[in-house]
């Protein structure tokens, strides 16, 4: 469980710095990073963000799940990483979440040119649902 909190917490702060950098280096420029990706800032506005009853709904959701995961993190002993996956999962949905509640949009910032602008939290949303249930 401690394992879970930890990573869900590294992830939303590095997820927020990240978010912040871009906002303060990326907010009027495009910076190429070799011939990777593209860091520009984008704010994701979907109309849903702006409504205060829609907003409540995605935090009791995330809290559910947080319960959720603090509930079952012991019980998944035989998969790889579980805990820390979960955590990954848990503390990308509440970077973006947190943006959502402040701002009204998603704040992405990496820009691959064949894929729709994402951030850290949404890397960390895929990649801790997959490694949580992926056997050991």
């Amino acid at each position: 469980m401690v394992e879970m909190l930890v990573s869900g917490t590294a992830v939303f702060v590095a997820d927020q710095a990240a978010k912040r950098a871009a906002e303060m280096y990326a907010a009027t420029r495009v910076i190429r990073v070799r011939s990777l990706f593209n860091i520009r800032h984008a704010l994701n506005r979907r109309s849903i963000y702006s409504h205060p009853s829609a907003r409540a709904v995605m935090l009791l959701v995330w809290l559910a799940a947080f319960v959720s995961a603090m509930l079952i993190a012991g019980s998944l002993e035989g998969y790889h990483a579980s805990p820390v996956a979960l955590g990954l999962a848990l503390g990308g949905a509440a970077g973006n979440l947190s943006d959502i509640l402040r701002m009204h949009a998603v704040r992405d910032f990496v820009d691959l040119g064949w894929w729709p602008v994402f951030n850290i939290a949404d890397v960390a949303i895929i990649a801790g649902l997959a490694l949580t249930f992926l056997p050991a």
